[in-house]
C-alpha cells in the first residue's frame, strides 16, 4: 500500500502536468496562428504536449490503482468486521433476496426459527411471517421487497417445526438492490408475559364491576328513600361516594378497554353512524361540565348529514376521550372546538382547545400508557394516564392516524384521520 507522502507527490506531480498541458496547448495555437515560427518549432510543441498527455495518463492510472487497493482493503476490513458481528452475534440475523429465500443465517437465526443449518437455506422468510391482526404478510413483504426500511415492528413468525414465535423485526438493504439483511428479536417471552397481565387485569375489573355497580345501587336507593328527610350532612357523604364510585366505574372500563385492545379481543362491529347526532350525544355527555365552565363550544361539521360506517364504540373511545381531555384542562371561558370533514373516504376529526397545552418536551411520550404530563398533573391531581393511550390504539384499530399540535400555555388540537365506508 502506498505511503500518504508518495501518493501527495503524485498528485502535485498531476497538477503540475495539467498546468503543463494547458499552457503547452495555449503555445500550440500561438506557434499555429504565427509566421514568425516555423514547421519544426510547431511538431516540437505538439510532440511535448502529447508526450505530457502520456505521462499524465501513467500518474493517474496509478494514482487509481492506489486509490482502488486502498478501497479494496477497507471494503475487506469492514466485511470482515461485518462477517464477525453478523456470526457471533446474539441477535438473529438473516439475509435474505428480494423473493424471500434465505441466502444466510447465524446460529442466532437457526436456533430462533428451531432449523438446521443445512436447511435453513430451503427456507422463504416470507412464508414464515404468519397471519395476525398485527400485519398482513403480503403487505409486509411487498415493503421488503421495495427496499422500505423497517424498524422494531412485533410480528409473528412460524418456525420449521410449525410453533409461533414472536420477534421484533428490523429489516434493511444490503449489498446489491436484491439483498436484504432481516435482525429478529425474540420477544416471545415477554409477549406471552403481556398477554397473561392484560387476562389478569380484565378478570380483576370484571370482578370489581360487580360490588361497585351494588354500591351505586345502594347509593341511588338511599337517596330516593331518604329523599323527604333533610340532612345536608348525609347528602354531602352520599355524593362523595357517588363521586368516587363514578372514578372506580371510569377507571374499570378504562382498564377494560385497554386489556381488549392489547389481547386483540375487541371484536369491531361496523354500524351507521350520523355525524352530527353521534356528536350531540357526545357534548351531552359533558353538557354539565361545559356549562359550569362556561366554554364555548364551535362545531364546523362538513358535510352536516354526513353518514359513515365504523365501530361506534371505538369511535366514542376516541372523541369522548379527546372531548374529556379538552374540557378537563380548559380555564373557565375557554374555547373547544369539534369538527368533522368527511371527504374522498377518509373521516378527518379535529378535536381542539385553548387550554392549558402540553410541554414541547413532552409531547413524544403523550401516547404512552400511564404517562400525564407535568402541567396537567399540576392542573388537575385526578387521571390514570390511560386515555390517550386508549384513544391510539383505538385510532390503530380502524386503521387510522393520529397527530398533535400543541404550545404550553396556548392550547392542543388533535387531529384524527379514519378510512371509512360510504
Amino acid at each position: 500500500m502506498p505511503s500518504t507522502k508518495r501518493l501527495s507527490f503524485y498528485r502535485l506531480l498531476e497538477r503540475l502536468i495539467i498546468m503543463f498541458i494547458i499552457g503547452g496547448t495555449a503555445v500550440v495555437s500561438f506557434i499555429y496562428q504565427s509566421d514568425y515560427f516555423g514547421q519544426i518549432e510547431f511538431m516540437a510543441a505538439i510532440v511535448s504536449v502529447m508526450l505530457a498527455l502520456l505521462v499524465l495518463y501513467l500518474v493517474q492510472r496509478t494514482i487509481d490503482k492506489w486509490v482502488a487497493i486502498t478501497l479494496d482493503q477497507a471494503n475487506f476490513s469492514q466485511d470482515g468486521a461485518f462477517t464477525a458481528l453478523y456470526d457471533n452475534s446474539p441477535v438473529a440475523y438473516l439475509t435474505i433476496d428480494t423473493s424471500g429465500k434465505i441466502l444466510g443465517s447465524n446460529a442466532a437465526a437457526v436456533k430462533l426459527l428451531h432449523a438446521q443449518v443445512n436447511t435453513i437455506k430451503s427456507l422463504n422468510f416470507y412464508n414464515s411471517i404468519a397471519p395476525s391482526d398485527v400485519v398482513d404478510p403480503a403487505v409486509l413483504a411487498g415493503k421488503i421487497e421495495a427496499g422500505v426500511i423497517i424498524n422494531d415492528i412485533e410480528i409473528p413468525l412460524t418456525t420449521a417445526t410449525g410453533e409461533i414465535v414472536w420477534v421484533m423485526l428490523s429489516v434493511f438493504s444490503y449489498r446489491s438492490k436484491t439483498e436484504r439483511v432481516v435482525a429478529l428479536v425474540d420477544v416471545t417471552e415477554q409477549k406471552h408475559i403481556d398477554t397473561a397481565k392484560s387476562e389478569f387485569v380484565a378478570l380483576a375489573t370484571h370482578q370489581l364491576r360487580t360490588p361497585i355497580a351494588a354500591i351505586r345501587w345502594n347509593v341511588e336507593l338511599l337517596r330516593k328513600n331518604l329523599l323527604e328527610v333533610i340532612n345536608p350532612d348525609r347528602d354531602r357523604y352520599l355524593t362523595k361516594i357517588e363521586r368516587n364510585v363514578l372514578r372506580m366505574i371510569a377507571l374499570i372500563n378504562d382498564f377494560l378497554s385497554v386489556s381488549k385492545l392489547e389481547m386483540g379481543t375487541f371484536a369491531s362491529q361496523p354500524e351507521d353512524i350520523g355525524l352530527k347526532n353521534f356528536f350531540d350525544s357526545i357534548l351531552d355527555e359533558f353538557a354539565e361540565k361545559i356549562s359550569e365552565k362556561n366554554i364555548q363550544v364551535i362545531r364546523n361539521e362538513v358535510p352536516p348529514e354526513a353518514q359513515i360506517k365504523t365501530d361506534s364504540r371505538l369511535l366514542h373511545i376516541i372523541v369522548s376521550n379527546l372531548v374529556s381531555n379538552a374540557v378537563k384542562y380548559l380555564n373557565s371561558e375557554g374555547t373547544l372546538e369539534l369538527s368533522f370533514l368527511k371527504q374522498d373516504g377518509v373521516l378527518e376529526l379535529i378535536i381542539s382547545d385553548n387550554g392549558i397545552g402540553i410541554p414541547t418536551e413532552e409531547v413524544e411520550k403523550l401516547f404512552i400508557k400511564f404517562y400525564r404530563a407535568s402541567n396537567a398533573q399540576s392542573h388537575q391531581t385526578e387521571g390514570t394516564g390511560l386515555g390517550l393511550y386508549i384513544v391510539k390504539q383505538s385510532v390503530e384499530l380502524l386503521g387510522g392516524t393520529i397527530t398533535v399540535e400543541t404550545a404550553e400555555n396556548k392550547g392542543t388540537k388533535f387531529s384524527v384521520r379514519l378510512p371509512v365506508v360510504e
